[in-house]
């Protein structure tokens, strides 16, 4: 495996979670929160642990051992689908 997938798929979380927030705040209950205030608090650090953990299995596939890779790879992109729902859960 390449050590570009790991970089690949963390650099397509940005544009995912602009396009995760930009759905949210488009639905009835983002837009009257926007306009309105009284929003629920986003778990911001739920979603910086989820971020760090991204992070760290991020690394791991790039520098561990070859058997290791595809499970850190697959642990990665399962805790920026996890960030991203995050985001959609909360306008």
């Amino acid at each position: 495996m390449s050590v570009k997938y790991p970089v690949i798929a963390a650099v397509l979380l940005l544009p995912a979670l602009v396009l995760a927030k930009i759905a949210t705040l488009a639905t009835y209950t983002g837009s009257r929160c926007l306009t309105y205030g009284g929003c629920t608090p986003f778990p911001g650090a739920a979603f910086g642990v989820l971020l760090g953990a991204a992070l760290v299995f991020m690394i791991a596939a790039i520098a561990a051992p070859e058997t290791v890779r595809k499970p850190a790879l697959a642990v990665q992109v399962l805790l920026e689908v996890v960030a991203t729902g995050l985001v959609l859960a909360y306008p």
